[in-house]
């Protein structure tokens, strides 16, 4: 099979070890302001496109990390922060601000923003989940996916020496010792199952609306090069 992540993943981090990869400095400014509202993937990608461009570019994240869905949604067995930082930090170096703690609309007017800048983009996303409309589902114990896995992502920190330490974050929700049902069987699904497991769950249930995929590709109705839609088993299907 192709292994296109694989083979970038380890084309960057070859890169990163011998140093090929530098900070891009401007050399010419265009003299133009632009405000970018979310520092998740969508806003990081367009700071850095902004930033070569020679515009002077402020990002604003409301959290107190930098990184969105990339800091406090993926876990740290999936993605490790530090290889976030890195990435930020040559941003950084290369003339774009970043300010945490700044949630338009509560406390930053977006109509001062407007002011201020030459343009504004923003690139928010969504953290309203959607529910099941199913009785029972208002009860003690039935948590959104985000909200489960962004505290537990909230109460771990990485230290100067690379260890994960506790902040003892009065927001997460623990799993230890209870019989855990995760509804979904996708990426965030599988987030879930191992962050629970970590929690050294008592017992794991996976519930998947959709029936199961078949083990091999269906050359007529999925053929190559479409995304192969077959049986696959990821990390947290695999450590439960």
């Amino acid at each position: 099979s192709v292994t296109i992540k694989n083979i970038e993943y380890s084309i960057v981090q070859k890169a990163f070890e011998e140093g090929w990869i530098q900070p891009r400095y401007i050399k010419n400014r265009s003299g133009k302001k632009v405000v970018i509202v979310g520092s998740g993937p969508a806003g990081l990608a367009a700071a850095d496109q902004l930033n070569q461009m020679g515009h002077s570019v402020t990002v604003l994240e409301r959290e107190d990390e930098i990184g969105g869905l990339l800091y406090y949604g993926i876990p740290n067995m999936k993605l490790d922060k530090r290889t976030v930082d890195r990435r930020i930090n040559i941003l950084r170096e290369e003339g774009i601000e970043f300010k945490v703690n700044m949630n338009v609309g509560v406390n930053v007017d977006a109509l001062d923003l407007e002011k201020e800048y030459d343009a504004v983009v923003l690139c928010v996303g969504s953290t309203i989940p959607r529910s099941l409309p199913v009785p029972g589902a208002d009860l003690n114990g039935v948590h959104m996916a985000m909200d489960f896995l962004t505290a537990n992502q909230k109460d771990l920190a990485i230290d100067v020496n690379g260890r994960l330490a506790n902040r003892w974050c009065d927001e997460v929700i623990s799993a230890e010792g209870k019989n855990v049902v995760v509804i979904g069987g996708g990426d965030t699904g599988t987030d879930c199952i191992g962050t629970a497991l970590r929690h050294f769950c008592k017992s794991m249930v996976n519930l998947e609306l959709l029936p199961k995929s078949p083990d091999s590709r269906n050359e007529v109705e999925n053929p190559w090069p479409l995304y192969p839609k077959i049986y696959k088993v990821d990390y947290g299907r695999e450590e439960s």
